[in-house]
């Protein structure tokens, strides 16, 4: 049978492993091969038996045919599922006189936030637990990030960007959303790509967000499709999408994307370019007529932030934050755009075991290490004469990815959950 569901559901049922890290719910279309599973809750860390787990507000996707799916995130790693379906979502059927259709949701406007810290601080985030978001405010943090896909056809991705607009704002925090197509999708429609992804950011736009982030790392193939990577094709995008959230709302911080910090490449070709010689491109092609923050990276540090020398791998600027902070900066000397920090973070693998071996770089570094050199490059951020940073996004918070892409080990919630 199909069960028709309407409004806002409150879920029912029992999660109680004495391992369990977190909770959330999930939805999909139900006629997809492959699903695309989208948060429908916010994560919960409590254990419940026979109780509320969470509430599915169903106004946020279109009517329609769905599966709804349990995921539990346990400290072990393993990650246990429950699904039900097929569910009707049916919020637009016609109701007889008098009976009122399900309400829409409003949106969640910006909390006023006094910053504390010597530049404003957030953190990404995967889960945003009620346990992170008390770290974060202990930390004096006032932002939060979220990475938003887009793929074209799909409409219930704006509903997640409004979801995560409403959740961090009704935490108490300001929301940057940083925002990446598919690479295929860009490859193979070229410049006729362009105008789909501004429509996309202007209606994310509209739903109030603090800061989007134009893509991210579209200097290596990873991020922009090989054979034409080049900060032109880049500026290029970005002036239709900065038109269009400024239109959209001209309140909202516009961050260039911050290219990937590397020097494999020896320079710039169509293949991939080094960053040191993309923010020069980026300068060159007018990209501060379009953003109103240049967008930096720094992730590979083995070091205290303040110095500029001694790293054992080499001595490339990368390496070092203050060297990182000069390389990004000196295009745009003279200008008066600051710098964004989308992510700074510092890899240690304690607690969770050996790095794979692209990343035995940080081996030896000590989650006491990583609380340090955070606090230290924040308040050296604050120092620089000729470079102004107007913030500083710790990645990341609360990831547990840990293979071939160690992402927990970055994260400053352990996995014992200690900060």
């Amino acid at each position: 049978p199909v069960y028709d569901v309407a409004g806002t559901v409150a879920v029912l049922g029992t999660v109680s492993s004495p391992d369990l890290q977190a909770y959330f719910l999930e939805v999909a279309r139900y006629d997809q091969e492959n699903p695309q599973w989208i948060p429908a809750s916010l994560p919960a860390t409590q254990p419940v038996t026979d109780g509320v787990l969470a509430e599915w507000i169903t106004t946020l996707v279109p009517d329609g045919i769905y599966r709804l799916r349990l995921r539990v995130q346990l400290r072990t790693g393993a990650v246990l599922t429950d699904e039900v379906g097929p569910l009707r979502v049916a919020n637009a059927l016609e109701r007889p006189a008098g009976e009122a259709p399900a309400p829409t949701p409003t949106l969640a406007p910006p909390p006023r936030l006094e910053n504390t810290l010597p530049v404003p601080v957030g953190g990404q985030v995967a889960y945003f637990a009620d346990a992170t978001i008390a770290q974060m405010q202990s930390a004096g943090m006032t932002w939060v990030k979220w990475q938003i896909p887009f793929i074209i056809g799909e409409t219930n991705l704006i509903n997640v960007a409004r979801d995560r607009i409403a959740w961090s704002h009704n935490a108490g925090f300001n929301v940057l959303l940083s925002i990446t197509g598919e690479v295929d999708e860009l490859r193979d429609l070229g410049e006729a790509y362009y105008p789909a992804f501004a429509e996309f950011l202007g209606q994310v736009a509209a739903l109030g967000p603090d800061a989007i982030e134009v893509w991210n790392e579209m200097n290596i193939d990873r991020e922009w499709p090989a054979g034409r990577i080049s900060a032109r094709s880049y500026v290029a995008m970005l002036r239709q999408a900065h038109a269009a959230i400024k239109a959209a709302d001209p309140n909202v911080l516009v961050i260039a994307g911050a290219p990937a910090p590397t020097g494999f490449f020896g320079g710039c070709s169509n293949a991939g370019c080094d960053d040191g010689d993309y923010y020069w491109n980026l300068a060159n092609n007018g990209v501060t007529d379009y953003a109103d923050c240049i967008g930096v990276h720094y992730n590979e540090g083995i070091l205290p932030p303040s110095q500029r020398g001694g790293d054992p791998r080499d001595n490339y600027p990368t390496r070092y934050f203050p060297l990182m902070v000069n390389r990004a900066a000196a295009p745009f000397r003279g200008t008066d755009i600051p710098l964004c920090f989308t992510e700074i973070g510092y890899l240690s693998p304690e607690g969770y075991g050996p790095l794979p071996p692209a990343f035995a770089w940080g081996s030896g570094t000590s989650v006491q290490e990583q609380a340090e050199w955070l606090r230290d490059a924040i308040r050296l951020a604050a120092d620089f004469t000729n470079t102004r940073i107007a913030l500083m996004i710790v990645f990341n918070l609360d990831f547990d990815r840990y293979d071939s892409d160690p992402q927990a080990g970055y994260a400053i919630i352990r996995p014992d959950g200690s900060c």
